[in-house]
């Protein structure tokens, strides 16, 4: 695919300022229902806990182009689910249109492609359950990697302008001005251009180009380093045991696919009371993130934990 960038759009440049809860459910979802071997930490830990409805919306995320009412832009998640509840029936029904038919879906799944609005109120629930289950244990680690691209990004602007911006994105994108260059197969330039929203997305490994009514989306991995600097060697499963310890760095891959202190313990075979001390250590040292889910403590990876656990896995 490429995107012709004219100078007025050059001029309409941006950054998301935050994760987009929709746009990264959406990734996922693609993640998860496609060949790519990408995040095979996380689709092991996932594909149990997914919700009967998953396969509806494997059928709309990964079937073609995705509607545009399923990908409100920033936000949110309960204002992006609200939107796509108030959708207009009419509306629904133009952007399914084009859709495959809903062999072997519940019924409500074919009922969509009519606009019927007791349809798309259970596919919000759909999206609701999905986003519980395969993204909110991860979330505090999603929006740290976010964070952590969206600062180097914003270093760049400031000391290249908007060519040395763009070119941060190599070698995932090519700036061959005046075309943003992707190996992702799509049309010349998709409609709606009027500017660039660059969107850095923890839960993708390639970059997708989202078109919009307003600028088009960049939806690109999003970076756990430096982008403007290159990477270095990763760490080896060994490697990461001897600096941490085989225990803590066995609990840093459980931790990945997110875990339960009392999960960690029994996977462990260690009393609640260490698993609790070798999180807190783990903690302390800003490898994991942890917060309160009713009556247990979730763990999740921090940027920092996540780069150990990923390039030792390499």
């Amino acid at each position: 695919m490429r995107l012709e960038l004219k100078p007025r759009d050059l001029t309409r440049v941006g950054l998301a300022g935050a994760a987009d809860p929709c746009l990264e459910l959406a990734c996922s979802v693609r993640l998860l229902g496609g060949e790519d071997g990408a995040f095979g930490w996380w689709r092991r830990g996932v594909r149990g806990r997914l919700p009967e409805s998953f396969p509806v919306l494997r059928w709309l995320y990964c079937s073609g182009e995705v509607a545009e009412f399923l990908l409100p832009a920033g936000g949110d998640l309960a204002a992006g689910l609200a939107s796509i509840l108030e959708t207009p029936p009419d509306r629904v029904r133009s952007a399914l249109a084009g859709s495959p038919r809903a062999t072997g879906l519940p019924p409500w799944a074919a009922a969509l492609r009519s606009g019927d609005g007791a349809a798309l109120s259970r596919l919000v629930q759909a999206l609701r359950e999905y986003f519980a289950a395969a993204i909110a244990p991860h979330w505090d680690t999603v929006r740290a990697r976010v964070e952590a691209d969206r600062r180097a990004r914003v270093r760049a602007l400031a000391e290249g302008g908007v060519d040395g911006l763009l070119a941060t994105l190599r070698p995932m994108l090519r700036w061959d001005p005046p075309y943003l260059v992707t190996g992702v197969a799509g049309p010349e330039t998709p409609r709606g251009t009027a500017g660039v929203l660059m969107v850095p997305v923890y839960f993708t490994a390639q970059p997708w180009i989202v078109p919009d009514t307003g600028p088009v989306r960049l939806a690109y991995p999003a970076s756990a380093e430096d982008p403007r600097t290159r990477r270095g060697p990763h760490a080896t499963p060994r490697a990461l045991a001897a600096l941490l310890g085989p225990t803590r760095a066995a609990a840093m891959t459980l931790v990945a696919a997110g875990c339960s202190t009392s999960d960690l313990a029994t996977r462990l075979g260690v009393t609640p009371s260490a698993a609790s001390k070798h999180m807190s250590v783990l903690r302390a040292a800003g490898l994991i993130a942890s917060h309160r889910h009713r009556n247990t403590v979730r763990h999740s990876l921090t940027a920092l934990g996540l780069a150990l656990v990923e390039g030792a896995s390499a």
